[in-house]
C-alpha cells in the first residue's frame, strides 16, 4: 500500500493528468484497429474506483472519458468517409480481413444501431466506426448516436469502478492489505485479457491455416475415429477453436509439469520465487481477506469436488450417457490416485517454521487442490460447452475458470501450498482435461443437454459447499490461520523501554495514524471486559456485513446502529464496547481493543492489548443511509474514561508512560 498510495495522492492533487490518461485511453480504444490493443476496461474501471474512493470528481472523469470515445469514433468515421474501399488494403486494417468481413456484416445487420452496438461487442467494435464512414452514412446521424452511445458507453464502464470505490469508503476501515490483494487480482484479470484479445487478433489466420493441413491430414488416414477428429478440428466447426487450444494447453503443461517436477526431485527444495511470495502473502494476511479465502479454499475440498462431479453424472446417466458418465467418474479417480502417488512419493517441504503436523500434508507437489478443482471443473466445462453458442462456450469456460483460480489463489494466499505447488497442479489437470476432451469428441453432441447439466452440477456445487463451510468452517479456520511468533518481554523490560515497540496509533486502510491507544492492557480479556462494563460500557457482537443494512435507514438513532468496522494492522477488534450519552442520542463513545503480536512475561505470560477511545456521532447522508463517524476522544475525554476503568476492582495501573505527545497508560488485572 506504500507504494500504491503516492500514486493515488498524486492523481489527487493532479486530476488533470488522471483525466489526459482517461482521455487518451478512451480515446485509442476507439480508433481503428488501435482498439484491440488498448486495455480501456481495466483503466476506466481504476478510475471509477478512484472517482468513488473520492480521489477524483465524477464530471470530470465522465467528461473525459466520454469525449476521448466519442473523438476516437468520429477520427475512425472520418477515415472511413475519406479512403472509401482502399481502406480495406491500407494497413492495419489489411492484416485483419476477418474483422473487416465481421464488421461489414454487423453495420448491414443492424444498420444505424451498429454504432451503438458495435460499443460493446469485442473486436468488432474497433472497426465499425470506419466501416460506417466507408459505406457513406451521413455525418449529422453518426455523431448523434456517436454522442448518446458515448455517453451510455463511458458511464458503463465507470460504474462497477465507482461501485468498488463506494464500498470501500463505505466500510472505511477495511484494510490496506486487502485492498491490494483486490487490485493484484483486478490487475491479472484485466491483463490477462487485454493479452489474449492481442494475441486472438494476430494468430487467428494462421490458426485456420494449421487447422486446415491438420484435418486434412487426419482424413488422409482413413481411420474412422481419425476421420471424426478430422471433422473436430475442421476450421469450419465452431468447437474446433477450443479443441486446439486444449492440445496445445496439454502440450505446454506436459513440458511445465515435467519440469517443475524434474527441479524438486533434483534440488530437493524449492525455488526463491516460491519463498518470496510466501513471505508476501504472509504480510499481507488480514481479517477480512482470511474470512474470504478459507471459504475459497474450502470449496476446493474432495467433498465439494466429488459432489459437484457427482452432480454431472447424475444427469448424464439421466440422460442415458453412459459413456460420458463413466470417463467423467475414470477422469476425477485418475486424477485422484496420481495426486495420492505424487504426495507419497515427492515428499513435503515446508517453511521451517511451520507446524509441520499441521502443514506438511499441505505443502506438497502438486497442490491437491489445484489438481482436483482443475480437473472437475474442467471435465465440467468440456461437457456444458457442447452442443452451445461461442459466447456461451467461452462464459462457461470462464466461470469454470475462475472457479479454478480463486481456489488456486486461496492456497497460495493462506500459505499452505507453494506456487510450484500450485502451477504443478494446475498442468496436471490440464493434462488430464486435455486427454478428457480429446475423448469426449467422440460422443454425439446432441446427447448432452448444457442448461440441464449446468443446473444440476451447479447445485450439487453450491449445496455442498454451503454446507460444509457451515458445517466445518470453525475447524478450517483454526488450521489456516495465521502463524505469527509471538514476541515476548520480561515485564521489567516492557515498563522500560520496550512498550515503544507496540504501535501508538491505530493504523487506517492507507497506513494513516488514526486514534491514539491511550491503554495497553497486559492480561486476558474477560477482566477487561468486566471491568468496561462497571464502567458503563455495553459489548458488542462481532460486527458482520449483514449489520451494514442497519445504516440505511436514515432515521436510525445511534443507539441502534453498530460502530463501523476497523481494524489495525489488518486485523479485527478483539473487544467492541460502546457507552450511550442519554443526553445526546447523536454521540457516544466507543472502546476498541486490538490484540499485539507481543506478549510480557513475570510469573505468567500476558497477552498485549491496544485499547482505544473514540466519540462517535450521527451523521445522515443525503436522507438516504447515516453512518456513525468517529472522532479522536479529547484529552479530558480519555481522562474521564481512565478514572471511570481504574475504579472497577479489577484493574491495576502499572505505569504512566509519555512519549513525545502521546500519553500511554498500562493496566494490567489485579491478581
Amino acid at each position: 500500500m506504500d507504494k500504491i498510495q503516492p500514486y493515488l495522492d498524486y492523481f489527487a492533487v493532479h486530476p488533470s493528468w488522471a483525466l489526459a490518461v482517461i482521455f487518451l485511453i478512451a480515446f485509442g480504444e476507439a480508433l481503428l484497429v488501435i482498439g484491440l490493443v488498448v486495455p480501456s476496461t481495466a483503466v476506466l474501471v481504476g478510475a471509477g474506483a478512484l472517482v468513488g474512493t473520492g480521489k477524483l470528481d465524477f464530471w470530470p472523469v465522465m467528461i473525459a472519458a466520454t469525449l476521448g470515445c466519442i473523438a476516437g469514433d468520429q477520427v475512425s468515421f472520418w477515415a472511413g468517409r475519406f479512403f472509401g474501399e482502399r481502406l480495406k488494403t491500407m494497413w492495419p486494417l489489411s492484416a485483419y480481413p476477418h474483422l473487416l468481413a465481421k464488421g461489414e456484416d454487423f453495420v448491414r445487420l443492424h444498420g444505424g444501431k451498429s454504432i451503438a452496438l458495435g460499443r460493446f461487442v469485442p473486436g468488432i467494435k474497433a472497426v465499425v466506426p470506419g466501416i460506417a464512414g466507408m459505406f457513406g452514412m451521413g455525418q449529422v446521424f453518426f455523431l448523434s448516436i456517436n454522442i448518446a452511445s458515448g455517453i451510455v458507453w463511458a458511464f458503463a464502464h465507470l460504474l462497477p469502478g465507482i461501485i468498488l470505490g463506494q464500498a470501500l469508503a463505505f466500510a472505511g476501515e477495511l484494510s490496506g492489505r486487502l485492498l491490494i490483494i483486490l487490485l493484484l487480482l483486478l490487475v491479472l484479470l484485466g491483463v490477462g485479457g487485454w493479452l489474449i484479445r492481442i494475441f486472438s487478433a494476430i494468430l487467428t489466420p494462421y490458426r485456420k491455416a494449421l487447422q486446415g493441413r491438420i484435418a486434412r491430414w487426419a482424413r488422409a488416414t482413413g481411420n474412422r475415429p481419425m476421420r471424426r477428429f478430422a471433422r473436430a478440428i475442421a476450421p469450419e466447426n465452431p468447437r474446433s477453436v477450443l479443441i486446439l487450444l486444449s492440445l496445445l494447453l496439454g502440450l505446454i503443461a506436459v513440458f511445465v509439469f515435467g519440469d517443475i517436477v524434474s527441479g524438486r526431485m533434483i534440488k530437493s527444495a524449492v525455488g526463491n520465487v516460491d519463498y518470496a511470495l510466501f513471505n508476501l502473502f504472509a504480510n499481507l494476511r488480514n481479517a477480512n481477506a482470511d474470512e474470504l479465502f478459507i471459504r475459497i479454499t474450502m470449496l476446493g475440498d474432495d467433498i465439494v469436488l466429488y459432489a459437484t462431479a457427482l452432480g454431472a453424472v447424475v444427469w448424464l446417466l439421466l440422460q442415458r450417457n453412459w459413456r460420458a458418465a463413466l470417463a467423467t467418474v475414470l477422469m476425477v479417480a485418475i486424477a485422484k490416485a496420481i495426486v495420492m502417488i505424487f504426495c507419497g512419493f515427492m515428499g513435503a517441504h515446508e517453511p521451517a517454521f511451520a507446524d509441520v503436523s499441521t502443514m506438511a500434508q499441505n505443502f506438497r507437489l502438486p497442490s491437491a487442490h489445484a489438481v482436483m478443482a482443475g480437473v472437475v471443473f474442467g471435465c465440467f466445462m468440456i461437457l456444458a460447452s457442447r452442443s452451445m453458442a461461442r459466447w456461451s462456450q467461452a462464459l462457461v469456460a470462464a466461470a469454470c475458470g475462475i472457479i479454478v483460480l480463486s481456489i488456486s489463489f486461496s492456497r497460495l494466499y493462506l500459505g499452505v501450498n507453494w506456487l510450484s505447488d500450485i502451477v504443478a497442479g494446475l498442468m496436471l489437470a490440464a493434462i488430464i482435461t486435455t486427454i478428457y476432451g480429446v475423448a469426449i469428441e467422440t460422443l454425439p453432441s446432441r446427447r448432452i443437454k448444457p442448461l440441464g447439466l449446468i443446473v444440476s452440477g451447479l447445485v450439487a456445487f453450491m449445496l455442498a459447499g454451503a454446507l460444509h463451510i457451515t458445517s466445518s468452517y470453525e475447524h478450517n479456520e483454526q488450521r489456516y490461520a495465521a502463524r505469527d511468533r509471538m514476541i515476548s518481554y520480561p515485564l521489567s523490560a516492557w515498563l522500560s523501554t520496550s512498550w515503544k515497540g507496540a504501535q501508538l496509533r491505530r493504523m487506517d486502510m492507507a497506513g494513516n495514524p488514526e486514534e491514539v491507544f491511550i491503554v495497553q492492557w497486559l492480561g486476558p480479556l474477560p477482566p477487561l471486559q468486566t471491568a468496561l462494563e462497571s464502567a458503563g460500557f455495553k459489548p458488542l457482537p462481532k460486527w458482520t456485513w449483514s449489520d451494514s443494512f442497519l445504516y440505511l435507514d436514515p432515521h436510525a438513532p445511534l443507539d441502534r446502529l453498530p460502530p463501523k468496522p476497523a481494524l489495525h494492522e489488518g486485523l479485527k477488534a478483539k473487544l467492541t464496547a460502546v457507552e450511550s450519552q442519554p443526553q445526546n442520542n447523536t454521540a457516544r463513545h466507543t472502546v476498541r481493543v486490538f490484540a499485539s503480536n507481543f506478549q510480557v512475561t513475570s510469573v505468567i505470560s500476558a497477552p498485549v492489548y491496544l485499547v482505544s477511545l473514540t466519540q462517535e456521532t450521527l451523521h445522515p447522508r443525503f436522507n438516504l443511509f447515516s453512518i456513525p463517524m468517529g472522532h479522536v476522544a479529547s484529552p479530558t475525554e480519555s481522562q474521564e474514561f481512565l478514572s471511570k476503568l481504574l475504579a472497577s476492582p479489577q484493574v491495576e495501573k502499572i505505569a504512566v508512560e509519555t512519549f513525545g505527545d502521546q500519553t500511554v497508560t498500562i493496566l494490567q488485572p489485579k491478581p
